[in-house]
C-alpha cells in the first residue's frame, strides 16, 4: 500500500511540475484506520478524493496517469476512475472534494487525508449505501466486513470523546454535497441517508458490543434531529426528484432569446403561473409578505437589434464570426444566417485602454421587422458542466425559478433593460416595491478563468458600488456556517445593485468561462451551491 501512494505521490509531483499546477489529492477510505493499526484487514483498495481546484486539473491528471503503462484502467466513467497501479486498484473520485481544514497532511507531498474519526462515520454511514436496492454487489459479505471494521476499530481507538458527533457537524455538511452531487450522477432518486430504514441494522447488530450499537443508533439519530443536517438532506432529496424537471427548465430556457426591450416572452414562460406584480421595469413573484428579503435577476441579454436590415448592437456583446440566429419579437426563431465580425476599437474609461466592441456585417436580412439576432450555439447539461451561448443571466434566472418551484417561499423580481445602463431598476413603481425590503439579494454572473472551481463567488464592490461590511459579513457567516468555499472579488461593472447600493445590498455570482460571448460554460456544482445559499438567506435573514 505504502509504496503504490510513493508512485501516485511522485506522478502527482511530476504533473504539477511539467503542468504548472497545484493540485492536491486526499487519501480516504480503510486505508486511514489499516494505517494507524486500528483494523487488522489488508484494505481492498486505496480511494483518493481532491481538494478544491479547477475540474479540468483533476482530468488532466487521470488523463496524465493513464498515458503512463503503470496504470490500468479498471473502470472509468465521468466521476469514478479505478486503476490498476502496482497490482493494487486505485479508486479517484472526481466529485468528491473536501477542504483543508476538514483534512491531515502526510509524509507526502501534495497528499492529505481525512481523520481516522472522519474515516469512521464514513463507514457507519457507508451501510446506508450497501444496505440500499442500489448497491450492485453481495450487500451481506459488504456488512460482514463493514461491522468487523467498526468493531475493532472501537475496541482499539481510545480516545472517543473526540467521536462526540457535534464536533464533526460542518464536515458531514460538507460530505453530505459530496453524496449529493454522486448520487445526482448515478441518477439516485432520493438521499439514501435520511431514507435510511435503521430497523436494517438489527441482524448485523445482534452480536456487536452494546455501547458500540447504542453508539451507531445515535449517530443516525443525530443525522436525522440536526436541523441543519435534516435540512440539507431534504434540500438535496427534493431536487432529485424533481431533477428532470429541472434539467428541462435548463434545456428549454437557457439560450431562449431576450434581448433588452425583448423580455416579456421569456418571463412570462419561467414564471408561468407565479406573477403577482408586473412594472416597466420588472415582473415581481412575491410569496411570503413576512420574509424580508428580496432576491433580483435582470432577464435581458446582449445580442444584437436587426432594424431595417443593419444589425445595432445592444449592451457590450464580444461577436465572433459564424452562423447567427433571428428571432422575432415573442422568441420565435424565423431563420439563421452568416455574419462577420467588424472589429471596433473603443476606449474605455472602466478600463483605462481600449478594447474592442465588435459590431456585426451579416447577410441580407429583412428590412420590414424588428428582430433578436444572437450566435447559434448548442445547448448541452451535462453531469459536470452546462454549456450554453451566454450565461448572462439566464443561468441567475433559472437558480430563481427552481427556488421558487421546488425549494422556498422566496420573493424574487427579475428585471429588464439592465444591459441598457440599468434601465430597469429606475421605474418609480419597482423602486418602490423593492424599498420595502431589508435585504437585497442580487444574482449575475462573473466571468472567471478558473470557472471550474467549486464556490459561489462574492461581490465586494466594483467601480459603481462601495463595500458594505454589515451585509457582506453576514453573507460571509452564512457560507462558514454551511461549510462551504466562496470566493470574494472585485467587480468590473455595474448591476441592478448599484442603484440600491444603499440599502441592505450585495451581489452573489456564478463563474463563468464567458460573459456576453457566443459560448460559455459553469459548473453545475455551482448551481445548486447559489440555490442552496438563497434558501438559507431566505430562511435566516430577519
Amino acid at each position: 500500500m505504502t509504496e503504490t501512494i510513493k508512485i501516485i505521490a511522485a506522478y502527482l509531483q511530476e504533473f504539477n511540475k511539467k503542468e504548472g499546477l497545484n493540485l492536491r489529492i486526499f487519501l480516504k477510505g480503510s486505508y486511514i484506520h489499516w494505517s494507524k493499526k486500528l483494523i487488522e484487514r489488508v484494505p481492498n483498495d486505496l480511494d483518493f478524493g481532491f481538494l478544491n481546484g479547477p475540474l479540468i486539473w483533476r482530468q488532466k491528471f487521470i488523463t496524465f496517469l493513464l498515458a503512463e503503462k503503470f496504470a490500468v484502467p479498471i473502470r472509468v466513467d465521468e466521476n469514478l476512475k479505478i486503476l490498476k497501479i502496482n497490482n493494487i486498484n486505485v479508486e479517484f473520485i472526481l466529485l468528491e472534494t473536501i477542504p483543508e481544514e476538514f483534512l491531515e497532511k502526510t509524509e507526502w507531498e501534495n497528499i492529505w487525508k481525512t481523520s481516522v474519526e472522519s474515516a469512521f462515520f464514513k463507514k457507519i454511514l457507508m451501510m446506508t449505501y450497501v444496505l440500499d436496492d442500489v448497491y450492485p454487489h453481495n450487500s451481506h459479505q459488504k456488512m460482514t466486513s463493514i461491522i468487523a471494521d467498526l468493531v475493532m476499530f472501537w475496541n482499539k481507538f481510545r480516545n472517543k470523546n473526540l467521536l462526540e458527533y457535534s464536533l464533526h457537524k460542518k464536515e458531514f455538511l460538507v460530505s453530505s454535497w459530496n453524496s449529493f452531487f454522486i448520487y445526482l450522477y448515478y441518477n439516485y432518486d432520493r438521499m439514501l441517508e435520511i431514507h435510511f430504514d435503521v430497523k436494517k441494522l438489527d441482524k448485523y447488530l445482534t452480536n456487536v458490543l452494546p455501547d458500540l450499537k447504542d453508539f451507531i443508533y445515535g449517530f443516525f439519530d443525530y443525522i436525522k434531529n440536526t436541523k441543519s443536517i435534516y435540512d440539507l438532506a431534504m434540500f438535496f432529496d427534493k431536487i432529485q426528484k424533481n431533477i428532470a424537471k429541472i434539467n428541462k427548465s435548463l434545456t428549454d430556457f437557457l439560450n431562449f432569446p431576450s434581448l433588452t426591450g425583448f423580455e416579456e416572452p421569456f418571463i412570462k414562460k419561467i414564471l408561468i403561473g407565479k406573477i403577482t406584480k408586473s412594472t416597466k421595469g420588472g415582473t415581481f413573484s412575491l410569496n411570503n409578505p413576512k420574509k424580508n428579503t428580496l432576491f433580483i435577476a435582470h432577464t435581458d441579454e446582449v445580442g444584437g437589434i436587426v432594424i431595417n436590415g443593419e444589425v445595432f448592437n445592444q449592451g457590450s456583446p464580444y461577436w465572433e464570426s459564424g452562423i447567427f440566429e433571428v428571432f422575432d419579437k415573442n422568441g420565435e426563431k424565423t431563420g439563421q444566417i452568416f455574419c462577420q465580425k467588424m472589429d471596433n476599437l473603443i476606449f474605455s474609461d472602466e478600463k483605462q485602454r481600449k478594447i474592442n466592441r465588435p459590431n456585426l456585417l451579416c447577410d441580407k436580412i429583412n428590412h420590414k421587422e424588428i428582430y433578436q439576432i444572437l450566435p447559434k450555439n448548442k445547448l448541452k447539461v451535462a453531469k459536470f458542466v452546462i454549456w450554453a451561448r451566454n450565461h448572462d443571466n439566464k443561468i441567475s434566472n433559472l437558480v430563481l425559478k427552481t427556488l421558487v418551484d421546488f425549494i422556498s417561499d422566496a420573493n424574487i423580481v427579475l428585471t429588464t433593460k439592465e444591459e441598457i445602463q440599468l434601465q430597469g431598476t429606475k421605474d418609480k413603481e419597482l423602486i418602490q416595491e423593492v424599498e420595502n425590503y431589508k435585504f437585497l439579494i442580487n444574482l449575475d454572473v462573473s466571468e472567471d478563468e478558473n470557472w471550474d472551481v467549486e464556490g459561489v463567488k462574492i461581490r465586494v464592490a466594483d467601480p459603481f458600488m462601495a463595500y458594505n461590511s454589515d451585509i457582506y459579513e453576514k453573507v460571509k457567516n452564512l457560507f462558514d456556517e454551511n461549510g462551504l468555499e466562496f470566493r470574494p472579488f472585485f467587480g468590473s461593472g455595474s448591476t441592478d445593485i448599484t442603484n440600491f447600493q444603499n440599502q441592505n445590498s450585495i451581489t452573489l455570482s456564478i463563474p463563468a468561462s464567458k460573459i456576453h460571448s457566443n459560448n460559455s460554460k459553469i459548473l453545475l456544482k455551482n448551481f445548486f451551491y447559489l440555490l442552496w445559499i438563497c434558501k438559507e438567506i431566505n430562511d435566516k435573514f430577519h
